[in-house]
Parts: C-alpha cells; sequence; structure tokens
C-alpha cells in the first residue's frame, strides 16, 4: 500500500510548483490503477507492505519500484489509499530536482530490467500495460519529443496547414520552457511552469537513458538537507 504524497512549494518557486503539479497527476494515475487491479510504483515515504510477502533487495535496486512489482509477481495487489497523508516539501532549486531526476530515472531503467518479465501481457494481462505504459513510455518520452520535432521539420515544408501548425506548436512550448527558465525564481503563469518541468523531467530522463546504455549504476547519493 501506499499512500498520497503532496509536495509543497511554500516558496513559490518554479520547480517546486511544477514537482506538485507532477505529483497530484501521479496521485490521479494510482487511484486509476487501483481501480484496475494494482499499481506499479510506491511512495517510500508513505507506503506499508505485509512482512511476509517482503523481498529482500540488493543494495542498487530501487525499494520504490522493485519491491511493488515484486509484490505484484507474487500474485499480490498494490493498492493506494489517499487518505494516508504525507506533505513534503518540494525541491526549489532547478539543478537539486534535476540531478533527482536523473538518479531515479536510472535507478527505475535498472529495475524495469529485473522486472522485465512482467511486461508479458500473456501472463500479467492488464497489469502488463499499466507496467508498460506508465513507466516504460513515460520514460522514452525524451526520445519521443526529439523524434516528433526532427520529422516535424520535413513535413512543414513540403506539407503545410497540419504539420505546420504542430511544429509551430512544438516551437511555442520549447520557447515558453526557456522563457519559464529565465522565470524560475519569480512567479510566473502557471502554464510557463508546466512547460519548463516538463523539460526538466524529460532532459533528466533521456541523459538517465545514456547512462542507463553506459551501464552506470547510482547506489549512493547526497540526500537534501
Amino acid at each position: 500500500m501506499t499512500g498520497r504524497m503532496v509536495y509543497k512549494a511554500p516558496d513559490g518557486s518554479l520547480t517546486g510548483e511544477g514537482c506538485s503539479a507532477y505529483m497530484t497527476y501521479e496521485n490521479r494515475l494510482r487511484a486509476f490503477e487501483t481501480n484496475l487491479g494494482s499499481i506499479v510504483g510506491v511512495d517510500g515515504g508513505v507506503d506499508a507492505i505485509r512482512r511476509e510477502i517482503y523481498s529482500p533487495m540488493r543494495a542498487d535496486q530501487l525499494p520504490d519500484f522493485v519491491q511493488p512489482l515484486a509484490v505484484r509477481e507474487k500474485g499480490y495487489r498494490v493498492v493506494y489509499e489517499p487518505r494516508a497523508l504525507l506533505y513534503e516539501d518540494a525541491l526549489a532549486d532547478t539543478a537539486d530536482e534535476f540531478r533527482m531526476r536523473v538518479r531515479v530515472s536510472l535507478r527505475a531503467f535498472h529495475a524495469l530490467k529485473d522486472m522485465r518479465g512482467l511486461l508479458d501481457p500473456f501472463r500479467y494481462g492488464i497489469f502488463a500495460w499499466q507496467l508498460f505504459s506508465h513507466k516504460v513510455l513515460r520514460y522514452m518520452a525524451f526520445l519521443f519529443m526529439v523524434l516528433a520535432f526532427l520529422t516535424n521539420l520535413p513535413l512543414a515544408r513540403h506539407h503545410q496547414g497540419f504539420y505546420a501548425f504542430t511544429l509551430a506548436a512544438q516551437v511555442v512550448f520549447y520557447l515558453t520552457a526557456v522563457v519559464g527558465h529565465g522565470l524560475r525564481r519569480s512567479d510566473p503563469p502557471k502554464l510557463v511552469g508546466l512547460c519548463y518541468y516538463l523539460c526538466v523531467l524529460n532532459l533528466a530522463g533521456g541523459l538517465a537513458w545514456i547512462q542507463f546504455l553506459q551501464g552506470r549504476k547510482q547506489v549512493v547519493w547526497k540526500p537534501r538537507t
């Protein structure tokens, strides 16, 4: 079982607000997944597990991800309970948030590699699709964003209309994120903050992919003070 993590941004920082919005989205996904059967990940600060189904893990494994997958592998459910609340201050500094997202994403890739058997839809049915769509596709979003932009360039050049519009929409999105970076210590509109945080999040995922393909692991890090 995992509860509802609520990130607070008392300083009103752009990164903190983005993290809070992201966690709200994640909590809604977990509510939907619980209705389907089982969630694919938990928050380590607000989770609980029955002693008899706990699985020992290696030091390099991500417990927030591997442990609930191991529970599902044994045939049990992992559920989301929104009445179990945990409040935590979000990271205000973008560099700290970026490093944290790279670390978590890198460890998640190794977790997916270790637990890849759960992606078999013939054995795990809808849960396999949940794991693929919620985690695999999310962590591949950086690649999709790059491909979407690069393929849109020749399409917009040779086919006006719709493709010109989609290219313009992408350019506006990334320019808005750049503006957000410049205003990250102020209080810009929420849409600017959302574009900025999505770019930070997916750029961290892209860097983590590179590190994963290089065989790198991150087991030890300096916690927040």
